[in-house]
């Protein structure tokens, strides 16, 4: 009778011990399993752990930080080198990012504006950075919109085949409603080359980062085939820029000399003062 007692204790102490070791070699596995998708990550493509990285270098603030009474701002329907069937499919994936992205950014409020409404104001659908502003532009965009500055925004380039290729060329301008004027506060001119090694890992990276990667896909039909994916990367890139105007920080490439823009007939006859 005592054996018979003894017996059911002993197993069930010996179920609790496999359960508890059971238990530990599940978690073990699941450490593994981890460590290994991890692994399968750096090891497909290392770069995005280690480099190197690409950077937006051509752009330039004035005055070291946002202006402070800059609240809102328009954005103004993009715009692009040509306006091929592609390009035009470039401009309506873009055009969201980057107005996402801007929003996300918290720098200021951004309304878009449509080029339906832009023609009723103004007489064409989109204007560029370089062309001459109609006399009573800046008139009508601040009463349209009860804002303080204006952002611009080009496709250089647009290339949505590998390797893929996005050009922006974007200017921030301050206005100035009393003198009929405006200033450039920030502007950016860069090309970002799926090409270049540096652009890859960034882009993979910035995927990761996201949540938009697989790297058991991106290495044959994944990101770098994705003009969806690498435009979304890049509009982070290039809004990334600009926010440094928050901090109040100076950006490395700033151009010290002062961009305010001279009046001459109520439209700015060059946005930008190159060197």
């Amino acid at each position: 009778m005592i054996d018979q007692m003894i017996k059911p204790k002993k197993q069930k102490r010996a179920v609790k011990r496999i359960r508890q070791e059971f238990g530990k070699t599940a978690f073990i596995a699941l450490l593994v399993v981890c460590f290994a998708g991890c692994k399968t990550a750096s090891m497909k493509n290392p770069g995005t752990v280690i480099g190197p990285f690409h950077k937006p270098d051509n752009y330039s603030l004035v005055g070291g930080g946002m202006p402070l009474d800059m609240r809102r701002v328009a954005l103004l329907p993009l715009t692009s080198a040509v306006n091929s069937l592609e390009h035009q499919s470039g401009r309506q994936i873009l055009q969201a990012f980057l107005q996402a992205e801007i929003a996300k950014s918290g720098l200021f409020e951004v309304v878009y504006m449509p080029s339906t409404r832009m023609e009723q104001l103004t007489g064409q659908p989109a204007w560029r950075m370089i062309e001459e502003l109609p006399v009573d532009f800046i008139e009508k965009i601040t009463a349209e919109y009860d804002c303080q500055g204006v952002l611009f925004s080009h496709l250089t380039v647009y290339q949505p085949y590998p390797p893929l290729s996005i050009g922006w060329r974007m200017g921030l301008v301050h206005l100035s409603p009393e003198s009929n004027n405006g200033s450039v506060v920030w502007e950016i001119d860069h090309v970002f080359n799926a090409g270049q090694k540096s652009v890859i890992n960034s882009a993979r990276r910035n995927a990761l980062k996201n949540g938009l990667s697989d790297p058991e896909l991106d290495e044959t039909f994944g990101l770098l085939n994705s003009p969806r994916r690498f435009g979304r990367y890049t509009a982070e890139e290039v809004v990334a820029t600009m926010s440094q105007m928050g901090s109040g920080s100076l950006f490395a490439s700033v151009n010290e000399d002062s961009q305010k823009l001279p009046a001459q007939g109520g439209f700015f006859k060059r946005l930008f003062k190159r060197q």
